[in-house]
């Protein structure tokens, strides 16, 4: 049984097909890559898994069990992270203020940033990620905000990662650091 399977999907735009019957496994605790040429459809599919698009037929199965209700919240409550291409941090908040953006405090209304602190430096030890809280990301290479992302994801739980061309904003040096931190992530278990 394959961690997640892709059967038959298709998703139209008006006057595009952009996948038609389109079926995928993807084995858990494995890295994969999707190749292929701008506008094949690698982050359509993608999209829809994270719950961005819905597809317009077929289906997808999640840990052997049909996957609906496709939402980033609910791709987040099922262990789904998603690196955009484009990261989705706010520059002139801190990496800790990015990271708990839109959690619950544990003692409302008080934001209890110590407590966050204190849990994302225990997931950062856990995966290895050095990382500055109190920076503000504008003063961060663009390397670190994809470090960032990932670990935001791995904050709020994620098992499976998807990240949307993650190099083709870095350095080589820096896409070097990143292949190194995903065989690190997946050496502990995440699904890339």
């Amino acid at each position: 049984m394959s961690y997640l399977s892709f059967r038959n999907i298709r998703k139209t735009f008006p006057g595009v097909v952009a996948l038609d019957d389109i079926s995928l496994d993807i084995a858990q605790g494995h890295i994969h890559a999707l190749l292929g040429e701008n506008g094949a459809g690698k982050s359509t599919l993608m999209n829809i898994l994270y719950g961005l698009y819905r597809q317009d037929s077929g289906e997808i199965f999640l840990k052997g069990e049909k996957y609906e209700h496709n939402t980033p919240k609910n791709a987040i409550k099922n262990g789904i992270g998603m690196i955009h291409q484009h990261f989705m941090l706010i520059p002139n908040f801190t990496v800790l203020e990015n990271i708990i953006l839109g959690q619950s405090s544990p003692k409302p209304p008080s934001l209890e940033k110590e407590y966050f602190r204190k849990e994302i430096l225990k997931v950062a030890n856990k995966f290895g990620i050095t990382v500055d809280l109190d920076l503000l990301v504008e003063e961060i290479s663009v390397g670190m905000q994809q470090k960032i992302e990932i670990l935001k994801a791995l904050y709020k739980g994620a098992e499976l990662l998807i990240l949307d061309e993650p190099t083709s904003v870095l350095t080589p040096q820096e896409s070097q650091e990143l292949f190194k931190m995903l065989i690190d992530l997946n050496e502990k278990g995440t699904t890339i």
